[in-house]
């Protein structure tokens, strides 16, 4: 071996001839300047302390110093001395806390830290041992010293004081409470904000690369979100640099509450997206087989959680001690289920839209609901709120102050609603008032001592039955919350607890064991009430396994016992151990049960229809606006209205535009009398301008999906398409409108044949499925004309071919994507396909007299010009038909 070959051996250099060669791939290289880059942050971050200026704050009890604290690397001396002078004055203040309660304990980042019970005093760092020139301990045990000895001191000088003036007010009594100074509160310094802004960066980065590795491993990214916290907080980042971690998350004083607050604001939109998401009608639906599941699913592990609570050690529960409240939360625990994460393996494994899938949602549904009515419960019982009120009674006013929000006060909401939505200038206005009616919503249930988390659930109920509120309107708070609140919660969530003290063998025993006792006797119960109903084997697991992912409900029910202080800092731990197993095993098992469930053919051709109905122009109109005139032409309008009406909710807006000195009309009257009010809710809105076009075109832009407009006959030399109304108001608005011509508007038609031409344009075919829906509202048979012109023949000579035949396989696509849609809609569907050397429409004139058709549908598309202009197919139509015209016009 030559001399440069061993130098390129010991380099590890490749060998070319005489040449050292060295190659790295462009991956090799991006991962080798991110592990720099990780190495300088964190060589950066560990070398700080050293690059810290030492900063002293004294620490008094009355008008006596007793020691001297430092800075740490987010917080100042003067920070850090105000908030222990705030602790030790509750402690002074409070009576029922004796002197000696002060007690020594080590951290989770081994710091030795004063504190009474749970409540952190101060902690002595590296640098307040390191300027007394003591060990942390020692340190400590000398701090507690002279704060027990001050604090009796100070306790009998204000005996002393309240005897004295007592007796001089000649009271018989020895002492009084003595008023609590007032704090005082300082704006957050640069400090806490700077670690604000880490943390939350922090938060993000770790939940998205977690909670997409969990994706790509098949499991739900709320597991990853929640592992990004342990893995940052004492359980994983504090064990191996507790310093660090203590100054980037500490665990007590307001920079905590910071990020508490954040995540409480994450409960509440997740909360309400969760009740907007709930389908009440489905619940109805589904009947006995919900009631057996939602009621023994459910009390069966409440009932069970409630009586293994008694046998826990009273160290998992709060302090003090309420074994009551205590006994609640365990079964609510046991109970609670998550439908985010179920909808999420549902739709994963694309069997959401099965009954079986529809059973297991609408269980977990009713296990939520009756769960948030249980945290009303847990809230009064821990005796936190309702002063001296019977918790039962203040549980019974806040689950029927609950009700009646969601019941009977809806319409007073969705008129507020609708207010915004039609006076508030700003587009984000609507957002806006949802927001505060969620926290208004949460404030009052808070107030009424049942907690904000069921004001949350009931405001989403509303927003979910409001018709101003579309998908577009609660898209953006969807992104916001799950793209910043969510992670930051679930991630916190993981980051205050500390999963290592569960390898301690009689907690860990403890945890293991009520993973699996809430996990099997779910499962038992839920498989008890499937046989009771008479489901398969398979049908009964596969609910049991999905009503037991408890998801971000468990983590809500962690945080709220915790808060409340109903558990304890161990149980605390637990209880996101059994969200996190009981969420991590439902997906596999769930997969593993729900592939031996038998689907039948008939179920099979039931879902395929439903999808192709949920795709349909109809399925998405929930406002609809209807200016009216008074005049007999409405009756046609409102025939369309009441027959849509019957297929689906709608809210109708009938609008009368008042000219300045116009005399007064009934122009609703026609509208009251014939509207069937049972199917369509209808609101009367009077407007006054003078310009019709411009009222018209602004009404329309608020929110609504479809503007629905009834014409006359144009005359043949007119140089507009409907009237000059009709068309400045489709030229002015960018909102689905239908324009509706009924030639013999003194008689109502009765209308039992629908034709739809079809050209195979996109516009087309969707005019085509808009036809076949309205054929389906008026109970009535729907033709498809596709019209080919005789004189084209010529144009598909030997070498052209190709042309008719994809002409051909056009048309035969389009027959059976509308054939799909009628059968999915039970609604007669023929195509006629018809050769003409005439013009499609007289092709089109002549069928509908032909074959005695009622209503011609028809898709438009505005041509570019200063005036409205349809094409001359849809002209010619209008002012040849023998029957109704329905002209719908696309968004713009």
């Amino acid at each position: 071996m030559s001399l440069a070959r061993k130098r390129a051996g010991v380099h590890g250099l490749g060998y070319r001839g005489e040449r050292c060669v060295h190659r790295k791939s462009p991956r090799r290289l991006l991962l080798s300047a991110s592990l720099s880059a990780i190495l300088i942050l964190v060589q950066f971050i560990c070398s700080l302390p050293a690059w810290c200026l030492l900063e002293f704050c004294d620490v008094y009890v009355g008008q006596e110093k007793i020691f001297s604290v430092t800075n740490t690397h987010f917080m100042s001396a003067l920070e850090r001395g105000e908030r222990v002078n705030e602790f030790i004055n509750d402690v002074v203040t409070d009576r029922t806390v004796k002197p000696e309660d002060l007690t020594i304990k080590t951290g989770m980042d081994g710091v030795p830290v004063i504190c009474v019970g749970d409540k952190v005093i101060v902690a002595v760092t590296q640098w307040d041992a390191a300027e007394a020139q003591k060990p942390a301990t020692m340190l400590a045990e000398e701090w507690r010293a002279r704060l027990i000895s001050r604090i009796t001191t100070v306790r009998e000088q204000e005996d002393e004081e309240d005897r004295i003036a007592a007796a001089k007010a000649g009271t018989r009594e020895g002492t009084a409470a003595k008023a609590k100074p007032e704090k005082n509160n300082s704006s957050l310094s640069e400090h806490a904000v700077l670690l604000l802004f880490i943390e939350i960066s922090l938060l993000l980065f770790a939940s998205l690369v977690f909670g997409e590795l969990m994706v790509r491993l098949g499991q739900p990214a709320i597991i990853g979100q929640i592992l990004a916290g342990l893995v940052l907080g004492p359980t994983f980042f504090g064990a191996f640099f507790p310093d660090l971690s203590s100054n980037l998350f500490p665990r007590d004083g307001s920079q905590s509450r910071l990020i508490e607050v954040i995540s409480w604001i994450g409960v509440s939109l997740i909360l309400m997206l969760t009740g907007m998401e709930t389908d009440t009608a489905m619940l109805k639906r589904l009947g006995k087989p919900l009631m057996s599941f939602g009621f023994l699913g459910l009390l069966g592990p409440l009932i069970a959680g409630g009586i293994i609570s008694l046998v826990l050690p009273e160290s998992l529960m709060g302090n003090p001690p309420n074994r009551l409240a205590f006994a609640v939360f365990i079964g609510t625990v046991f109970a609670a289920s998550s439908v985010p994460v179920v909808a999420k393996i549902l739709m994963d494994m694309k069997m959401l839209k099965l009954d079986i899938g529809q059973l297991i949602i609408a269980t977990s549904l009713a296990h939520d609901l009756l769960c948030c009515l249980l945290l009303a419960i847990i809230v009064v019982l821990s005796g936190t709120d309702g002063g001296g009120t019977n918790p039962v009674v203040i549980a019974i006013i806040g689950t029927i102050c609950f009700v009646s929000v969601v019941y009977f006060g809806r319409s007073i909401f969705f008129t507020g609603l609708r207010w915004v939505n039609d006076h508030v200038s700003s587009r984000e206005g609507l957002i806006t008032s949802m927001v505060v009616l969620l926290l208004s919503s949460a404030a009052v249930t808070q107030a009424l001592g049942v907690h904000i988390v069921l004001g949350a659930f009931a405001a989403g109920l509303i927003l979910s039955q409001a018709p101003v509120i579309n998908h577009k309107v609660v898209r953006p708070l969807e992104i916001v919350t799950m793209g910043f609140f969510a992670p930051i919660f679930f991630a916190s969530s993981g980051l205050n607890v500390n999963l290592s003290t569960l390898l301690e063998p009689g907690l860990g025993s403890i945890t293991i064991a009520l993973a699996i006792a809430a996990f099997g006797l779910k499962l038992v119960t839920c498989y008890g009430a499937g046989k009771v109903v008479g489901l398969g084997t398979w049908e009964s697991l596969s609910i049991g396994v999905g009503a037991n992912a408890k998801g971000s409900l468990g983590l809500i029910l962690a945080m709220l016992g915790f808060s409340l202080g109903i558990i304890s800092q161990d149980m605390f731990a637990v209880v996101i151990f059994i969200s996190l197993f009981s969420t991590g095993i439902a997906a596999p098992l769930m997969k593993m049960m729900m592939a031996k469930v038998q689907v039948s053919d008939e179920e099979r051709e039931r879902i395929k229809k439903e999808e192709r109905k949920s795709r349909t122009i109809l399925s998405s109109i929930r406002r609809v606006l209807c200016p009216t005139s008074g005049r007999g032409r409405n009756l046609f309008l409102i025939k369309l209205l009441n027959s849509l009406g019957q297929t689906q909710i709608m809210e109708t807006t009938a609008l009368w535009v008042k000219t300045p000195g116009s005399k007064e009309q009934k122009p609703f009257a026609s509208v009251t009398e014939h509207i069937d009010r049972k199917h369509v809710g209808v609101l009367e809105k009077t407007l006054v301008g003078k310009n019709l076009i411009e009222e018209i075109s602004e009404e329309a832009e608020r929110g609504y999906d479809l503007l629905v407009l009834a014409a006359d006959e144009p005359p043949g030399d007119a140089n507009y398409v409907f009237s000059p109304l009709v068309d400045g108001v489709i030229m002015n608005t960018d909102v689905r409108v239908l324009v509706a011509y009924d030639p013999g508007p003194e008689k109502l038609r009765d209308i039992k044949k629908v034709l739809v031409p079809v050209s195979g344009s996109e516009l087309s075919i969707s005019a085509a499925e808009f036809g076949i829906e309205l054929a389906k509202a008026l109970n009535a048979n729907v033709s498809c004309l596709f019209v080919t012109e005789t004189d084209a023949v010529d144009l598909y000579g030997e070498a052209t071919q190709s042309g008719q035949k994809i002409q051909h396989n056009v048309s035969e696509e389009i027959e059976t994507t509308l054939k799909e849609l009628s059968s999915a809609l039970n609604v007669e569907f023929e195509s006629m396909l018809l050769q003409t050397s005439s013009h499609p429409a007289q092709a089109a004139i002549l069928t509908a007299q032909q074959h005695d058709i009622d209503l011609i549908v028809l898709g438009a598309e505005p041509k570019l010009g200063k005036t409205l202009f349809f094409g001359h197919t849809i002209n010619y139509i209008l002012r040849h038909a023998p029957c109704a015209v329905a002209v719908l016009k696309m968004r713009g």
